[in-house]
């Protein structure tokens, strides 16, 4: 998995994620920046730990989250070019922190 918790992250993705889903999460970033600054610049801004976003690598690490209904809260379905990005909301600390899947073929 792959926590998010600055713009400089992105930087590690860019090089090995699609374009696509790594423009998908920086927009999901700049409206959690949007919501959650304090007036600091988006350099120096950074997610709560419980609110980190998280990018899953590989499908056990989604099927933990999909099993445990308790503090799952939702599961949107986004549609990019040639694939679909599962964003999933789950309970923590009475907030909701973001999990990434992306599908890239039928058969995930």
């Amino acid at each position: 998995m792959i926590k998010i918790s600055s713009i400089k992250d992105f930087i590690k993705l860019e090089a090995n994620l699609p374009l696509g889903f790594v423009q998908y999460l920086k927009k999901e970033f700049y409206s959690l920046f949007e919501y959650l600054s304090n007036g600091e610049g988006m350099e120096n801004f950074l997610l709560p730990f419980h609110l980190n976003m998280i990018v899953l690598e590989d499908k056990d690490e989604l099927y933990s989250i999909l099993n445990n209904r308790m503090e799952l809260e939702f599961i949107d379905e986004e549609y990019i070019m040639t694939y679909t990005i599962l964003r999933l909301g789950v309970n923590r600390e009475e907030d909701i922190q973001l999990y990434y899947w992306i599908k890239l073929s039928e058969t995930e």
